[in-house]
C-alpha cells in the first residue's frame, strides 16, 4: 500500500478508487469504488461503496457505504449506514446511531448508542449500554445487556450471557409503590428464538426457549420452556412456562 499519498476533502469532492495513506472528510466526500487506506475519518456528510482501512475506520458525522466497510478499529459518533458487512479485526463501538445491511464481525462490540443489524453479529466480547436491534444470531463469548428501552433480537448465544434491566437495578430500593410504577414503565428485551449459553442471568427478557448449565430468571421475564443441566433460579416475579433438567 502506498502510504504517501493523503487525500482531504473540506469542502465538495470524489476520492477515486485506490490506495491512499489517510483519507478524511470535514465537507461532503463521494469515494467511488474500493477505496484501501491506513486511516479514514468523516466528520461531514461522506458516501462511498468498499472500504479497507489497516487502522481506524471513525464517523462523527453523516456516512453512507453501500458495501463493505473493513477497518482495525470502526467507531461511530455520528451517523453510519452500510448495506454490507462490518469487520472490526479488533473493536466495533457507536455512541451513535449505525446500521448494518448485513452481518457484524468484531473482537469487541461496544454500544451506547443505537445499532441496527439486519444479519448476525459475531464477537468474543458484547458490551450494550444503549439499543441493539439484530435480526440475525447475536454470538459472543461474554454478552453483558444493560437497558432502559425495548430491544428486538433474533437469537442469542454464547458461554456467559447477562442481561438486565437499567431501571430495575436498584429495584429493592425503592418503596414498593414507586417500584411497581417503574417496573410497568420498562420495557424489556424480546428474543424472538432462543437463548443459548453456560451461565444465562436474565431479567425483563421475552423469550421461546432458554437454555444453560446455570440458568437465573429475573423479574418481569417472560418465558415459555427454560433449560437446565446444573443450576436454576426463577423469580416470583417472572412468568416461566416449562422447566427441564437437561
Amino acid at each position: 500500500m502506498n502510504t504517501n499519498v493523503d487525500m482531504r476533502i473540506s469542502g465538495s469532492g470524489k476520492i477515486p478508487s485506490g490506495e491512499y495513506n489517510n483519507v478524511s472528510v470535514s465537507g461532503s466526500g463521494h469515494l467511488i469504488g474500493k477505496v484501501r487506506c491506513v486511516a479514514f475519518s468523516s466528520s461531514g456528510s461522506s458516501r462511498g461503496d468498499d472500504i479497507e482501512c489497516t487502522e481506524k475506520f471513525k464517523v462523527s458525522g453523516s456516512s453512507h457505504f453501500s458495501g463493505n466497510i473493513e477497518a482495525s478499529d470502526v467507531k461511530v459518533s455520528g451517523s453510519l449506514h452500510c448495506d454490507g458487512d462490518i469487520i472490526a479485526n479488533e473493536s466495533f463501538s457507536t455512541s451513535g446511531s449505525a446500521k448494518c445491511g448485513k452481518n457484524i464481525k468484531c473482537e469487541l462490540l461496544s454500544v451506547s448508542g443505537s445499532l441496527k443489524v439486519e444479519g448476525d453479529i459475531e464477537s468474543e466480547s458484547v458490551k450494550i449500554y444503549g439499543i441493539v436491534n439484530c435480526e440475525g444470531l447475536l454470538n459472543a463469548e461474554n454478552i453483558e445487556i444493560k437497558f432502559d428501552r425495548g430491544m428486538n433480537i433474533g437469537s442469542i448465544g454464547g458461554s456467559k450471557i447477562v442481561i438486565v434491566s437499567e431501571k430495575a437495578t436498584n429495584v429493592f430500593q425503592r418503596l414498593p409503590l414507586f417500584s411497581s410504577l417503574a417496573k410497568s414503565a420498562t420495557k424489556g428485551v424480546n428474543v424472538n428464538s432462543s437463548i443459548e449459553g453456560d451461565e444465562v442471568a436474565l431479567e425483563y427478557v421475552t423469550c421461546p426457549r432458554v437454555t444453560g448449565r446455570v440458568v437465573a430468571i429475573g423479574q418481569g421475564c417472560n418465558i415459555d420452556l427454560v433449560q437446565y443441566s446444573e443450576d436454576i433460579e426463577i423469580s416470583p416475579d417472572a412468568k416461566v412456562a416449562k422447566t427441564e433438567k437437561i
